[in-house]
């Protein structure tokens, strides 16, 4: 059975993937062979996958800023269509359909409410324009939330899309900031849709920041680790 290797047998190779081989042939026990170091390379090289990709989960600025402003401006629409379909807005519209309703079966009579009027075809043409109103702007409240449904969903799914970083201590720097960052980032939500908005955009800048850093030394890392099983696999005779 193939011994483990010696140090002094990687000492030609560049220095991160000796700091590999370190890692994988440290304390194992004496029957062991290369490829125990091979697994325990293969699972580094597992974890290090893992790191790179939470880095590439990070949302790309232009798709946050698109998903962040559409929702701020849903945002304004539901409260423009709020504003003008008015709570009252679905009772009213019930209220005017039995009117014209009574108008139809009986024609013209008094005002059964104020006794001072008369439901005459003058009031069936303001009765009927005040319908459509209120039906134009009931339908425009519905548009408006569902528009705004949509952008919400849109950025909770950019928020929710992002990995966090592997819980597996690979060596790696500027983990504990990305760990920051995403929690930052993925912080519970402000029920108000701006302020949703202006915190994911704000928090954008130190995610991507700390994720890029964190996928560029993964993505190093990960070279020297595919070098360190390539030199293994042929010492043990498998390549």
């Amino acid at each position: 059975m193939a011994e483990i290797p010696r140090s002094d047998q990687w000492a030609h190779l560049d220095e991160p993937v000796r700091r590999v081989l370190s890692a994988a042939c440290r304390d194992l026990p004496p029957d062991a062979s290369p490829a125990d170091a091979i697994r325990r390379v293969d699972a580094a090289v597992d974890i290090l996958k893992g790191y790179r990709a939470a880095a590439a989960s990070a949302p790309g600025a232009d798709e946050v800023e698109t998903a962040c402003d559409a929702l701020r401006s849903a945002a304004a629409a539901q409260a423009e269509a709020e504003r003008v379909a008015d709570a009252l807005a679905a009772d009213r519209i019930q209220f005017l359909e039995t009117s014209l309703e009574f108008h139809d079966r009986h024609g013209a009579q008094p005002c059964p409410v104020c006794a001072a009027s008369t439901l005459d075809d003058e009031w069936v043409v303001r009765a009927r324009a005040a319908l459509t109103a209120e039906k134009d702007a009931a339908g425009a409240l519905r548009v408006a939330r569902s528009a705004a449904h949509r952008a919400r969903q849109t950025v909770t799914a950019l928020v929710r899309a992002v990995q966090a970083p592997p819980t597996q201590d690979a060596g790696l720097p500027g983990v504990d900031e990305a760990r920051a960052a995403h929690q930052v980032f993925t912080a519970p939500g402000a029920n108000d849709d701006v302020a949703r908005a202006e915190q994911v955009a704000a928090a954008l800048p130190r995610l991507r920041q700390a994720y890029g850093a964190l996928g560029r030394a993964a993505e190093a890392q990960l070279g020297a680790a595919h070098q360190a099983q390539t030199w293994l696999r042929s010492v043990a005779g498998e390549g």
